[in-house]
């Protein structure tokens, strides 16, 4: 039996010399996983705000997308408006020109009209005064 517990003597000095020569290994390697689950934590938190940044950024872009989408429409709307507002503007040019023609046409009658009305009071007066010298 002394063999053996020379033996179970030899193993427990094996035995503390690998605690006391593994123990501070374990110890950093332990230390070394707490601080890269910690890091790993930060950097979680980080890239959660990141994504948070990313989809608030993308969510503005669509938004913007469909503002200019609107403006675009806006904008061919209004052109179209445009078209239809010079084409009136014309017409109501050639209405404003075919009146002035008009007006001048007229306003020459009138001179006219006045004119032979002249002529004719002129031509009553001279009948009546011919009448007048027959009486």
């Amino acid at each position: 039996m002394a063999s053996l517990e020379a033996k179970v003597t030899k193993w427990r000095a094996t035995a503390r010399t690998l605690w006391r020569v593994e123990c501070p290994k374990v110890a950093n390697a332990i230390v070394a996983f707490a601080e890269a689950v910690k890091l790993n934590h930060q950097l979680s938190f980080k890239v959660g705000g990141v994504l948070a940044k990313l989809l608030c950024t993308r969510l503005d872009g669509d938004e913007l997308f469909k503002r200019c989408k609107d403006l675009q429409a806006e904008k061919t709307d209004l052109g179209r408006k445009m078209e239809t507002v010079v084409a009136e503007r014309d017409g109501l040019a050639k209405a404003v020109v075919d009146l002035e023609a008009w007006l001048k046409e007229s306003e020459s009658r009138l001179e006219e009209f006045k004119l032979r009305a002249t002529k004719e009071r002129e031509a009553i007066k001279k009948i009546k005064e011919e009448l007048l010298l027959y009486k």
